[in-house]
């Protein structure tokens, strides 16, 4: 069978959430199914690195889709051309877009809904688009997969769509995280974080992200005999009045520190020195970067909102994205409460076994077999 591919977010050194989720589950599953041939669809020239076997095969085309009205002649136009001149038995998409122009069987992996819940934290053009297109594209998806139980129920009573129909492969983690040693600590405290402790945040910059409220938070705890900095890791998304305004009115602004993106290499000594993640979303379709703190030992701090209870269990500590206060507390106690980090380190260790990327490529492949065997 000829297994046609979306991966326009295959993109070297470059791989944000999806892109990773798409890295390591294609690299996985070409290879474990040599019997089918694979075609690659790029918006722009690829990286032979990402030809992950000799069963697949990479095309480009045009025009590179990063602005809605792409993203509609792309999967409207381009796309659905490609698959007929392909033959192709079965689109994937991993970011989600199918087309509506094409009778092939399609599966996405349709990530979350945060644009159905939370619209004005997009632009308003993305925000329409998705709100326009990603229902017609549940419904025209022969099986649909998602990264969480939560996911799962909110496509299911937002969009109308079976429970049956649709598959859970939760996301897995880098086995690069790992516990540092105290010399690689104090290393890491004096490259990203002028020889101190430090918190951390890694992700984009928006909204629901709440790093607005991680400033608060953040100067809260510093006013109240707190010590050491706030580092945050990644680059803002969309414009992001709120988190400017944040540390504009921080007393203790000079201590918020800004990593910008960081390789794999580097993201993992940041992320194992660290005190605890700060991670209070408004809105989580998963979560990466709390697994990411559980393999590198480091206490999280997360929201009880959406995916992030499922994600952490009782490995995490929880506030309200909104209670900046109840934040700074906990973050008071993990850095004095020995204990306390420990038990945190312990449950995250044990809450860790329940994923990896080679048991969410083995659903996927299962979901894509599946739908073949229907042709």
């Amino acid at each position: 069978m000829h297994i046609v591919v979306n991966t326009r977010l295959l993109l070297p050194e470059k791989l944000d959430g999806i892109g990773w989720f798409s890295h390591e589950v294609l690299s996985r599953i070409t290879r474990s199914m040599p019997e089918h041939q694979f075609t690659f669809l790029f918006d722009r020239p690829f990286d032979e690195r990402f030809i992950y076997s000799d069963n697949v095969q990479g095309k480009s085309l045009f025009p590179p889709t990063r602005h809605p009205w792409l993203y509609q002649f792309y999967f409207e136009q381009v796309v659905p051309y490609q698959l007929k001149a392909l033959q192709a038995d079965l689109f994937f998409s991993p970011d989600g877009f199918l087309t509506t122009k094409h009778s092939v069987k399609q599966v996405p992996v349709i990530h979350d809904l945060n644009f159905e819940h939370r619209p004005q934290d997009l632009p308003p053009k993305y925000a329409r688009y998705y709100q326009k297109y990603f229902p017609l594209f549940a419904r025209k998806a022969e099986r649909i997969l998602t990264v969480s139980e939560y996911s799962k129920t909110d496509i299911h009573k937002t969009y109308g769509i079976e429970k049956s129909k649709i598959d859970v492969a939760h996301n897995g983690y880098n086995p690069a995280y790992r516990k540092l040693s105290e010399e690689e600590k104090c290393t890491s405290r004096k490259r990203f974080a002028e020889g101190e402790h430090y918190f951390i945040f890694v992700g984009n910059f928006s909204y629901r992200k709440n790093i607005h409220g991680i400033i608060k938070a953040f100067d809260h705890y510093k006013q109240h005999d707190g010590v050491g900095k706030l580092l945050l890791v990644g680059n803002p998304l969309w414009n992001y009045a709120e988190m400017d305004e944040a540390l504009k009115h921080a007393r203790f602004s000079n201590d918020v520190l800004f990593a910008g993106r960081l390789e794999i290499q580097d993201l993992t000594m940041a992320m194992g020195a660290a005190e605890a993640l700060l991670f209070p979303s408004y809105f989580e379709g998963f979560g990466i970067p709390i697994l990411e703190a559980f393999a590198a030992e480091t206490p999280v701090i997360t929201s009880p909102l959406t995916a992030m209870p499922e994600i952490a269990a009782e490995a995490a500590m929880y506030a309200h994205p909104e209670n900046f206060k109840k934040i700074s507390n906990h973050m008071k106690d993990i850095f004095h409460n020995e204990n306390q980090r420990i038990k945190l380190v312990r449950k995250g260790k044990e809450q860790l076994l329940n994923f990896s990327w080679d048991q969410t490529a083995n659903k996927v492949k299962s979901t894509l077999l599946d739908t073949l065997k229907m042709i």
